[in-house]
C-alpha cells in the first residue's frame, strides 16, 4: 500500500520526511491509572500543540501518535493538536496497547468484535469521526507472552491481513519483541510491516539482532531518559547494530508520553530533543549524516510504503 494514512487523509510515502514513529501528543488514561501515576495525563490542547510546533522547528514532518483506545486515545483533540502544526503529518493508531490497561474487558470482549473495530477505525473513522487511524497497535506484559497478549497479537493481524496498514507494537522493557514477531508472522503479516517499540529499554544486541533477521524492524525512543540506561549505551547498541547491517530496520522516535517530558508544561526534554541534541551528539560521534537521513527518513518511508 503506497498512501499513509494521516488524520488529513492519505499522503505519498516521499511526503513523509523525519519522521517520529512513536509518539503520544494528547492522553486521557484510565482513571485508575491517573490516580496512581497522575504523570501519564496529556491533557492540554495548547501546551501539545506548542511542542508539535518545537518538532517542527527541529525539522520534524511526521509523528506517529500511538495512543490506543484502551490508554484514552481522543481523536476530537489529537486532530485539534495537529491542526495548530499545519506543516506535520499526524498518523494516529487503531488496535489496543496491552492487556494490563484493559482489564476483563481483553478477555470478556470477542476476538472478533475486537477486529471489527479495529478495521472500522481504520478504514472507516475512529468514534464516528472521518478521521483514519493509519496504524496498527498490539502489545504484551513485561517477560510475559500470555493468551490475552497473544489475543491482542491476532487482533492485529486480522486487521493488517483487511486493511495492509502497518503494525507497531508494545513491547514492555523491550521483551517479548521476538515472540510476538513470530505470532504476527505465523498469523499473515508481512515481517517488513511490523516494528517493536521500546525496544532500547533492553540493551541487548542479540536479541535485537534476532529480531532484525526475521525481517521486523526495532524501534529506539528511550532518548532523554536516563532511567531506561545512559544515552552513551543506547547509542553504542545503535552503533553496533549499524555495524552488523541491521542499520535499515531501525525506526527512532521519542515516546514522551508524560507532561513532565514536556517542555510546555515545564519539564524535558522536549519533542525536538532527538532531532536536535541526539542528532548532533550522533554527529559527533560519529555517526555520518546519511546514517542519520537512513535512521530518520529512509527507514520509516519504506516501513510505510511497504517497501521490502
Amino acid at each position: 500500500m503506497a498512501e499513509i494514512m494521516t488524520v488529513r487523509g492519505p499522503i505519498k510515502p516521499e511526503e513523509l520526511g523525519v519522521t517520529d514513529y512513536h509518539e503520544h501528543l494528547y492522553v486521557e488514561p484510565p482513571g485508575w491509572l491517573h490516580k496512581g501515576d497522575p504523570d501519564f495525563a496529556l491533557n492540554s490542547v495548547e501546551k501539545s500543540g506548542e511542542e508539535l510546533r518545537r518538532f517542527a522547528a527541529a525539522g520534524g514532518r511526521t509523528l506517529c501518535e500511538l495512543t490506543a483506545v484502551d490508554f484514552g486515545r481522543n481523536v476530537h483533540k489529537i486532530k485539534a493538536v495537529a491542526d495548530l502544526a499545519p506543516d506535520v503529518n499526524v498518523i494516529m493508531t487503531a488496535g489496543y496497547n496491552r492487556p494490563g490497561y484493559m482489564g476483563r474487558w481483553v478477555v470478556a470482549v470477542a476476538e472478533a468484535d475486537m477486529v471489527r473495530d479495529t478495521v472500522r477505525d481504520l478504514t472507516v473513522g475512529i468514534d464516528g469521526t472521518n478521521v483514519k487511524a493509519g496504524i496498527i497497535k498490539c502489545g504484551t506484559e513485561y517477560n510475559n507472552f500470555n493468551e490475552s497478549g497473544q489475543k491482542l497479537v491476532r487482533v492485529a493481524a486480522a486487521a493488517y491481513r483487511e486493511t495492509g496498514r502497518p503494525v507497531i507494537t508494545h513491547t514492555t522493557a523491550g521483551t517479548m519483541g521476538y515472540e510476538q514477531t513470530g505470532l504476527l508472522i505465523e498469523k499473515g503479516v508481512d515481517a517488513h510491516r511490523i516494528t517493536l517499540s521500546h525496544m532500547d529499554r533492553n540493551l541487548d544486541f542479540h536479541e535485537h539482532l534476532r529480531v532484525t533477521k526475521l525481517g521486523a524492524y526495532i524501534g529506539f525512543d528511550s532518548f532523554g531518559k536516563a532511567k531506561y540506561g545512559p544515552e552513551t549505551d543506547r547509542l553504542a547498541l545503535l552503533r553496533q547494530l549499524i555495524d552488523a547491517g541491521a542499520g535499515k530496520r531501525i525506526l527512532i522516535g521519542n515516546d514522551l508520553g508524560r507532561p513532565s517530558y514536556w517542555k510546555a508544561y515545564g519539564g524535558g526534554p522536549g519533542l525536538d530533543y532527538l532531532w536536535t541534541d541526539i542528532k548532533a551528539r550522533m554527529l559527533a560521534d560519529g555517526f555520518t549524516q546519511a546514517e542519520w537521513d537512513m535512521l530518520s527518513v529512509d527507514n520509516p518511508r519504506r516501513f510505510f510504503s511497504g517497501e521490502v
